[in-house]
């Protein structure tokens, strides 16, 4: 699928929906609105697919094929149905009394069936699920809590981290990820301050030893520390730095461009989308190398399936030059080149597909995955989880798509024991159960789509300014769930973030954006037939950590915060944003 078709599907579903919404509210009778979409997407099926057939295998046309097809089924039983009464009448005239009303009664049946299956089938094509959200209620915990304060998911929060005036947009090249508009020092200091609630110490230095401890123990059972010379791989999100630049661009360190022709809407809409903030990553860097003692040439940074943008290499090189700031494609500008595996470390557990990794990770000691906090068009939600899709060593992520809860632009996907891939990425020994630490970036909230930049949320505290907060944790199942409990309560339906693009304003919500974590934390979640097996090792995944809602979002307590043994427990920094119960073990 080339970039031209990705946003083809958005923008057709989105234009499909638009027509609906406006053909129900005014009163158009439901054949009336089938013949009029039918007609539409048969049209624009052939004049794309006509020209160049691969075409029908492209995304945007799988949205118009549904209605399409239900037009043809109506026109099809239609022409059964009048050859039918026809013979009847024939039957009847020759006192074939039986026979005729045998197929009178047949025909009846045919046309209501070919009515109410074609209009459902056509008009569900533009639509998703009718059944919104998750299907567990408030504080239901499930699976085992991981780490050392088991179940704990930090959030903390600090206005004066960005600037609310910053517009983030090519017209005005106050792009986010700029210094002017994000304050390092308070990014430092949430940062630090997070890791130390993480682990209940005082101070970074103490911090970090314990978490590497802790992490160790659960790894090989051994309680040690950080050792020189171990290496550690940061695995940020920059995803759309492999389609986006131009080949002038990577060939001058892949920066963001300065001037676009105004035919270029693509690039002007696209730019700018929420990935990794330099200075979350900055911060890490500084706690690894001046408190731990980590040799920067033992750091490596990158999504390896693409680029490092140039805006981000240039704030960590001015103080960390020796880090290794990986590439894909190339040596150039300070890059380091890595490659696929030369073995499939990855086996998806549906037995459909394995994968290659890159060097890079199947070398490393211990991830630290840094995602980021926004919605997404597949799957629902984008945080640590689908991070991995950039870690395969293919293309693209594409083959993967078909276990996300949305396939082709619609939530066909949804509801609960279906096999989800990112179970197998979370679960994977390279992956998930090599990460010594889950960080989601939250300084700017994503839009409502992994292509759109970021836009100020409403839901308090954050009113309607940028989200200015980061979220940790040692539970990568919990710190996904607290995050989705954020984006669902967000991303509602009602807050309109984006006028001109309704259609996407509930993509958190679609009913099993949160089955993997189901899945994740508890086997007996798991779909008939499916026995997760990552490493294909012929041992099961064990729990991966603890899943549950909060009570509501003004609240937001979960199960530990309300004095139960049990569960999530999340910590606000400051501790007034969540009420916590003293603990009844």
């Amino acid at each position: 699928m080339n970039k031209i078709d990705k946003f083809d599907i958005f923008k057709l579903r989105g234009k499909l929906g638009k027509a609906r919404d406006w053909m129900n509210d005014h009163h158009f009778p439901p054949r009336l609105m089938f013949f009029i979409l039918g007609i539409t997407s048969t049209i624009w099926f052939l004049i794309r697919v006509i020209p160049k057939p691969s075409r029908a295998s492209y995304p945007c046309m799988q949205v118009a094929a549904p209605l399409m097809s239900g037009f043809f089924v109506y026109f099809f039983s239609l022409g059964g149905i009048t050859l039918a009464l026809q013979k009847a009448k024939r039957n009847f005239l020759n006192a074939k009394y039986i026979a005729a009303g045998l197929l009178i009664v047949g025909a009846i049946s045919g046309m209501i069936f070919s009515l109410t299956r074609g209009i459902q089938d056509s008009i569900a094509g533009t639509q998703v699920e009718t059944k919104f959200g998750p299907d567990d209620g408030p504080n239901q915990p499930m699976g085992i809590p991981h780490g050392v304060n088991p179940g704990r998911v930090v959030w903390i929060w600090n206005k004066k981290a960005t600037n609310e005036n910053c517009t983030s947009n090519y017209d005005t090249k106050d792009w986010f990820w700029k210094s002017e508009n994000i304050d390092e020092k308070v990014v430092g200091k949430m940062f630090g301050n997070a890791l130390n609630q993480l682990m209940g110490k005082d101070n970074v230095t103490e911090s970090w030893d314990l978490l590497f401890r802790s992490f160790n123990q659960r790894k090989t059972n051994v309680k040690k520390g950080y050792i020189k010379g171990e290496k550690i791989f940061i695995k940020i999100n920059q995803g759309t730095s492999r389609w986006m630049l131009t080949q002038e661009e990577k060939e001058t360190g892949y920066h963001y461009p300065v001037n676009l022709k105004p035919e270029d809407k693509l690039r002007r809409t696209s730019l700018g989308p929420t990935e990794t903030n330099p200075y979350v990553v900055l911060e890490i860097l500084r706690e690894l190398v001046n408190e731990v003692g980590v040799n920067q040439s033992d750091i490596a940074i990158g999504d390896p399936m693409t680029y490092t943008w140039g805006h981000n290499y240039d704030v960590w090189v001015a103080e960390f030059p020796d880090v290794v700031y990986t590439d894909k494609f190339s040596t150039k500008f300070g890059r380091t080149l890595i490659t696929p595996t030369k073995e499939d470390l990855l086996y998806y557990s549906d037995k459909t597909q394995k994968d290659k990794l890159y060097d890079i990770i199947e070398k490393a000691d211990y991830l630290i995955n840094a995602a980021n906090l926004k919605p997404h068009m597949s799957a629902g939600i984008s945080l640590t989880a689908k991070n991995h899709f950039g870690s395969q060593a293919r293309t693209t992520a594409g083959h993967l798509h078909y276990s996300l809860i949305s396939v082709r632009s619609k939530s066909s996907n949804g509801g609960y024991r279906k096999y989800r891939v990112l179970v197998d990425l979370m679960g994977s020994k390279y992956l998930g159960q090599n990460t010594l630490l889950y960080i989601v970036d939250g300084l700017f909230g994503g839009g409502s789509s992994e292509t759109m930049g970021p836009v100020k949320y409403f839901m308090p505290p954050f009113n309607n300014d940028w989200c200015n907060s980061i979220f940790i944790s040692q539970d990568q199942v919990a710190l996904e769930s607290v995050c989705y409990d954020f984006l669902r309560a967000e991303w509602n339906g009602i807050n309109k973030h984006d006028p001109s693009n309704n259609s996407c304003e509930n993509n958190p919500n679609w009913n099993g954006v949160d089955d993997y974590l189901h899945q994740a934390a508890d086997s007996s979640n798991w779909p008939t037939g499916i026995r997760y097996d990552p490493d294909n090792n012929g041992k099961s995944l064990s729990s991966l950590g603890v899943h549950e809602h909060w009570n509501n979002s003004e609240k937001k307590q979960y199960s530990r915060n309300l004095g139960f043994g049990k569960g999530i427990e999340l910590v606000s920094i400051p501790d007034s944003l969540v009420k916590t119960k003293t603990s009844a073990n």
